[in-house]
């Protein structure tokens, strides 16, 4: 039996593969920081009451001193719960940009998915849960579905899943699978996907599941009683 939802809405930012800090040359590196700009821009003019960001904030883990700061700030403009989760590009292997720089420090607000089992964050304020598992290694052995726990009773369960979506099930030749079935065995209102680069509606068996895209689109996720609605929203 589907458990009901809580009976106050909630709004949700879902963007991913922002690249920042590409190794393509400065304009890329510059316009990828004008966009996570623009992304905290429209989490501030859609009043949202949480950002998910789906995986690959980072395009390397080589990241320096000054693209941390950047990013810093650019959280820092933000109150609302903000939600990173590592992809495969800035993955936590030894070293990784998350060991080297806590952007947690001092922004109680910011909170990274570490537990490569999977970790469950809890909004209380928002009626929310997110859960997501922290990739150390992208490869076919590494599902980021696997382990997503049952329905939190009386929250909105938002799940997080960085990897290549697989319609059906077969042998993956892509690493980090997500398959069709285990996004609607999940049971969840809304699962932020990351790391395929075309703006993508994957929803199974009544879970609301889709890619944001690569940078320059975000999605805007309304939850409410009366079911969960899905919005493409413009950057500039």
């Amino acid at each position: 039996m589907r458990v009901m939802p809580p009976s106050r809405p909630l709004r949700v930012l879902h963007t991913a593969d922002v690249h920042l800090e590409s190794d393509y040359g400065a304009e890329p590196r510059a316009r990828a920081r004008r966009v996570f700009s623009r992304i905290v821009d429209r989490a501030l003019a859609d009043d949202v009451d949480l950002v998910l960001i789906a995986g690959d904030l980072f395009d390397h883990n080589r990241v320096g001193d000054d693209a941390a700061a950047f990013v810093r700030a650019e959280l820092g403009r933000l109150r609302q719960p903000v939600v990173i989760m590592p992809g495969n590009h800035d993955a936590l292997y030894p070293t990784a940009v998350f060991d080297r720089y806590d952007f947690t420090a001092g922004a109680r607000h910011v909170r990274v998915i570490r537990e490569p089992d999977g970790e469950r964050i809890a909004f209380p304020e928002l009626d929310a849960v997110v859960w997501g598992r922290a990739m150390a290694e992208h490869e076919r052995d590494f599902q980021p579905l696997t382990g997503v726990p049952a329905r939190h009773d009386g929250a909105w369960c938002l799940a997080m899943a960085h990897g290549f979506y697989y319609p059906e099930r077969e042998k993956p030749e892509r690493s980090s699978p997500i398959f069709a079935d285990e996004i609607g065995a999940t049971g969840w209102d809304y699962i932020a996907m990351g790391h395929q680069h075309v703006q993508t509606d994957v929803s199974q068996g009544g879970v609301a599941a889709w890619y944001a895209g690569a940078p320059g689109t975000v999605l805007r996720i309304d939850l409410s009683t009366d079911g969960v609605r899905v919005e493409p929203r413009p950057l500039e």
